[in-house]
């Protein structure tokens, strides 16, 4: 127990160490140069041949015509980024607009490298939204093959839960999951575009990125999304991410219409004593049908849970405009920098859409964290007034499926499980650094947590969940070292010896989740086996049964056979009384 408070504890002072003895990205002198920019470490001029040095991941240029030059950070993909070094190195002599070079090279033009050049569109099938060629007659053909690559296989998801009876919120893949959803989300391995990786891997450094990305990545709901080549749909980037929210939500809305058609069916069987196969099928699986909608409502809430705060927070986030002061000038939307985050339209077309998901994202695990503890209990039985606000059997049942693995009072974990990502997704909102820092303090706090509490029945699921969190905190300390190392650098030893560590890390948990399932499996298919043969057992048990009665029945019929041919049919009969009499006689 204080080795698992202990190495926490250290991870996190030897983190606040390396923040403040590495001093980021190497800042250029501007030395003697004419018309050389000063925004710190953002942008700034080689001191010997005077070209401009801008920050990997950042935009500058002007807002307006005529207007001072600014400065910005771009989503992840949008601007250009050099992989061999902290910032991307801009001629002295160059005859268009910095910020048309920052862009160029990916296909955009606008503030923030916002928007597609005329012919292209952005993808809606790749994490940065590339910009690729795009008409109108493809992007119409392209509605239909959106449909059968997201929908079907999700429907297909869908279903797979629903007849197994799946059930994911079960202790042992509680940490797993949370895992998998932060790597492939708010934990980015490529140091936000950075592109670490290809100090080690080279030209192999994206397939390496896919290797851990895909699997993971399917725990968010998007199954082999980015395996499929990019493809448009005549949108723009805030359609595409406000078209996600469908995606997300498709499986609970398909749960809910089948919720809906066995309370209809009931209904109407009710009113009208209506008679189908259908109808009778589900009423002798309304209990099992029952137990695996709640399984698979619980499960899909929760692999939704965090692409809907994924896409809540990247439809809600500004981004700061500052000048040569570092000093904000104006607010954009981060994903359309070519909209000021006060523009009437944006507000009522998508922040409204996106603080009505952050609403219902907070009520989830503030539900989770109030029902039901024993302290609740003992209040409501005390005051009558709150007996209206504790949820119902139906409603207890469903809470139970996500606080049913842990202990009777310690049930409110699964609300914290849940309000770990909403935090973790606001980590995700700040700078890298920041963000790597802040995500290090939450996770060292729930390692706390779970070591000192002990949430769960089964004790070795509490070992399990600090091993995996410990985990997530080794590579969070290498990711924050990996993002404040200058790449520049002549030795890059210790770079690549954190990148390959990292790199092992990241594939154990997933190692651990192949082999519960294996696990899993060879104990269902035991079990199975083990009833069909106690089935076949009782069967021919029954069968022997049946065939010592039918034998004594059979024994007794040719009994009263030989009697009846002897004459001695009916013991008390007149047919013994006259024979005797002959004899007698």
């Amino acid at each position: 127990m204080l080795t698992c408070i202990l190495i926490p504890l250290l991870l996190l002072l030897l983190l606040l160490l390396v923040s403040t003895t590495i001093t980021g990205a190497a800042t250029p002198l501007n030395g003697t140069c004419d018309n050389c920019p000063d925004f710190k470490s953002f942008l700034s001029c080689d001191p010997q041949t005077c070209d401009w040095l801008l920050l990997n991941g950042y935009w500058a240029g002007n807002t307006s015509v005529g207007g001072p030059l600014l400065v910005g950070g771009c989503p992840l993909g949008f601007c250009v980024s050099n992989a061999s070094g902290d910032h991307i190195w801009i001629p002295s002599d160059m005859t268009y607009a910095i910020s048309d070079f920052a862009c160029n090279q990916t296909n955009r033009m606008g503030i923030l490298c916002a928007s597609c050049k005329p012919g292209f569109a952005p993808a809606i099938n790749t994490e940065t939204f590339d910009c690729v060629p795009c008409d109108s007659r493809s992007s119409r053909v392209n509605w239909i093959y959106y449909v059968l690559s997201v929908y079907v296989p999700l429907f297909a998801v869908f279903l797979l839960i629903i007849v197994f009876n799946v059930s994911l919120t079960s202790g042992p893949l509680n940490a797993f999951i949370l895992y998998a959803q932060v790597v492939a989300t708010t934990l980015n391995l490529n140091a936000q575009g950075a592109s670490s990786f290809t100090l080690v891997y080279g030209a192999g450094s994206t397939a390496f990125g896919k290797s851990y990305q895909i699997p993971y990545d399917l725990f968010n709901l998007n199954l082999f999304v980015s395996l499929l080549p990019p493809y448009c749909l005549s949108l723009n980037t805030l359609d595409i991410i406000a078209l996600k929210y469908l995606e997300a939500l498709f499986a609970v809305l398909m749960i809910a219409l089948i919720t809906l058609v066995i309370w209809c069916q009931d209904r109407f069987k009710c009113a009208s004593n209506f008679k189908c196969r259908c109808y009778h099928c589900c009423k002798r699986r309304k209990s099992k049908m029952a137990t695996s909608l709640v399984q698979a409502f619980a499960a899909i809430v929760l692999l939704s849970y965090n692409r809907l705060c994924l896409i809540t927070i990247i439809l809600l986030a500004p981004v700061r405009i500052v000048n040569k002061l570092i000093q904000t000038v104006e607010m954009r939307v981060y994903y359309n920098g070519d909209i000021l985050y006060a523009d009437s339209y944006y507000s009522i077309r998508y922040k409204l859409l996106g603080f009505l998901f952050l609403l219902l994202l907070i009520i989830l695990p503030i539900t989770l964290l109030h029902y039901p503890v024993r302290w609740l209990d003992w209040l409501v039985g005390k005051v009558r007034c709150l007996r209206s606000v504790y949820p119902t059997v139906s409603i207890a049942i469903l809470l139970d499926t996500f606080q049913g693995c842990f202990k009777d009072n310690r049930r409110y974990f699964a609300g914290l499980y849940l309000a770990l990502r909403l935090l973790l997704f606001f980590a995700f909102s700040l700078t890298l650094l920041q963000q790597l820092l802040l995500q290090q303090v939450i996770i060292t706090i729930y390692i706390f947590l779970i070591g000192f509490l002990q949430p769960y029945k089964r004790k070795y699921i509490n070992y399990l969940d600090i091993s995996i969190f410990l985990n997530m905190a080794l590579v969070n300390m290498l990711e924050f070292y990996v993002a404040s190392t200058n790449q520049a650098e002549t030795d890059r030893m210790p770079l690549v010896i954190c990148i390959v560590f990292e790199s092992i890390l990241i594939f154990l948990p997933l190692a651990y989740f192949c082999s519960y399932v294996i696990w899993y499996g060879t104990r269902q298919h035991h079990s199975r086996i083990q009833q069909r043969l106690l089935q076949l057992y009782n069967k021919s048990l029954r069968k022997d049964k049946s065939a010592f009665f039918l034998n004594q029945e059979m024994q007794s019929a040719a009994s009263d056979d030989l009697l009846d041919n002897l004459g001695y049919s009916d013991v008390s009969g007149d047919s013994v009384t006259d024979r005797g009499r002959d004899f007698d006689t």
